[in-house]
């Protein structure tokens, strides 16, 4: 198995052994508008490293939606209350 460094831009990107990542690479592909992943991927080949992130990738998003849900929920339960508060207090 061998860690991989991703390269992302918009919808390509590019897969690197980890050993074989130069700074003179990193540089070439920063500079045609690829952004470095910021850890590194342990996979068997290119298309595993692939498919690890974006199972990683759906992962975060999933839970970002189950938080942002739960925070939505929260907030109309309490702009409700909140509402409900002022016309009985009144």
């Amino acid at each position: 198995m061998n860690s991989y460094v991703i390269f992302i831009k918009g919808d390509e990107s590019k897969v690197i052994i980890k050993t074989q990542v130069t700074r003179e690479i990193s540089k070439q592909l920063k500079a045609n508008g690829f952004t470095r992943y910021p850890y590194t991927i342990d996979a068997d080949n290119e298309r595993d490293a692939i498919q690890t992130l974006n199972k990683k990738g759906q992962e975060h998003l999933n839970a970002l939606s189950e938080f942002t849900g739960n925070i939505f929920f929260y907030c109309a339960f309490l702009v409700v209350s909140l509402v409900v508060a002022f016309i009985f207090f009144r």
